[in-house]
């Protein structure tokens, strides 16, 4: 799934995806689990289709900011409006597509950031 092989990223998450569903589970609220799992895979798969964007114009030597900003914003659009319509239409478990997108990044920028932190040292 990844372009590089950086696998990480998606280990990371399928344990904190197990974690969730453990914890949900143990409070009987195994759909919301199930709804933060999928915002977290919405936001796996919005990283690697973001890392194959980038990689397809690299490729093509498009110069400019403006192709990469419109394929972005196109991308970040669809993926926004598919977890508010999942979100509200199965609320108030389905909310947690949104959570899980909000783990997904965190947890993308502490790993963006970890060579930086330990540079740092």
């Amino acid at each position: 799934m990844t372009v590089n092989g950086d696998r990480g990223p998606i280990i990371v998450s399928t344990a904190a995806g197990i974690t969730i569903l453990a914890a949900a589970g143990m409070q009987d609220r195994l759909l919301l689990g199930v709804f933060i799992c999928a915002g977290i895979g919405l936001g796996l798969a919005n990283a690697y289709l973001t890392r194959l964007g980038v990689a397809a114009l690299v490729s093509e030597n498009t110069s400019g900011k403006g192709p990469l900003a419109a394929v972005t914003g196109i991308r970040l659009f669809a993926v926004t409006v598919l977890a508010l319509v999942a979100g509200v239409l199965t609320r108030p478990d389905g909310l947690g597509i949104l959570y899980g997108l909000v783990t997904f990044q965190i947890g993308a920028a502490f790993w963006a950031a970890a060579p930086t932190l330990r540079s740092a040292r």
